[in-house]
């Protein structure tokens, strides 16, 4: 990959990072201290000026309760548009809301095979 779509790419992580901690109400120390990295990685982090392992992305996205849809959100291509959509939209909701949107596509599955 060269420099500059690769560089394009963690600064997309990045800003993917930033937005699923401050939606979780989580400083950058927080983060920091349950990564057991410094407060200056998870900045460098969220600035994209610095790439992460995949570990680090699994505990990211355990951290955060995110899937890692969230994390490569605008870099993945998509068949289509709406998929595209619901996937990112769906994302960064609360296990909650996410239980409903579950509860919600059983009933429309299940009417769907009647």
């Amino acid at each position: 990959m060269n420099n500059n779509i690769e560089n394009k790419v963690w600064k997309r992580i990045g800003i993917n990072i930033k937005i699923a901690r401050t939606l979780k109400n989580m400083t950058q120390e927080q983060l920091a201290e349950q990564l057991k990295k410094s407060i200056n990685f998870v900045s460098l982090i969220e600035r994209g000026q610095s790439g992460i392992s995949v570990n680090t992305i699994v505990d990211i996205c355990n951290i955060l309760d995110i899937t890692p849809n969230a994390i490569f959100n605008g870099l993945i291509k998509y068949k289509n548009e709406q998929d595209e959509l619901i996937i990112n939209s769906i994302s960064n909701l609360s296990n909650e809301d996410k239980d409903i949107i579950n509860d919600l596509i059983e009933y429309i599955n299940n009417k769907n095979t009647k």
